[in-house]
């Protein structure tokens, strides 16, 4: 059986090794050829993966009966920013500052759909969410994060719930500079609440 080199390029620019290569490919590792381009080569062939991989999830998901509005959205927003990338690359542009999460844009307008007196149930019928999507949203845009922490999942954000403002950011900075994760920033902010019970 060859050798699907396409299939190799993708799996290497994704961070895969040789011997995951040819045990994700069932072949034999002698048949597995890595080949590394310039940096911008990869990176475009990188962020054209994931927009396929972004798109197939777009398509499972439609096919659903109880499709996910959300994941759909979002998943055309990554696609939308990676293709962005991708022309930066094109342009010669050697640093990309890194955009804005989508997800805080969305914060940013249900905290304004609050202000003007919208209530959390009106605002989760409005943009066919549920109602913790919207507590959530307005609770990350209060903490009101630097850019940085923006790029922490929003699920490890919400696992600091319950703490005071400043404490949940250094657990937050913690988990950026450390690369925590959502478990280790859960036990953390656990122990934190039971200190102070």
């Amino acid at each position: 059986m060859s050798v699907d080199k396409s299939k190799v390029r993708e799996l290497f620019v994704k961070g895969f090794n040789k011997e995951d290569i040819a045990k994700i490919l069932n072949v034999d590792i002698k048949e597995v050829v890595l080949k590394s381009k310039d940096l911008v080569e990869d990176s475009e062939d990188l962020y054209s993966a994931l927009q396929r991989d972004l798109s197939k999830l777009v398509l499972t998901e439609m096919s659903k009966g109880n499709r996910d509005t959300n994941v759909i959205l979002n998943s055309i927003k990554l696609q939308s920013e990676l293709q962005e990338k991708k022309l930066n690359l094109k342009n010669g542009f050697n640093s990309i500052k890194i955009s804005k999460n989508y997800i805080y844009d969305r914060d940013e307008e249900i905290a304004k759909m609050k202000k003007e007196g919208m209530g959390v149930n009106d605002i989760a019928k409005k943009l066919k969410v549920s109602i913790q999507s919207v507590t959530q949203a307005l609770d990350r845009n209060e903490l009101k994060l630097p850019d940085e922490l923006k790029t922490l999942s929003p699920t490890i954000i919400s696992e600091t719930k319950g703490l005071k403002k400043e404490v949940r950011l250094k657990i937050l900075q913690d988990a950026f500079k450390n690369n925590l994760k959502r478990k280790d920033v859960r036990i953390i902010a656990n122990k934190i609440k039971n200190q102070t019970r």
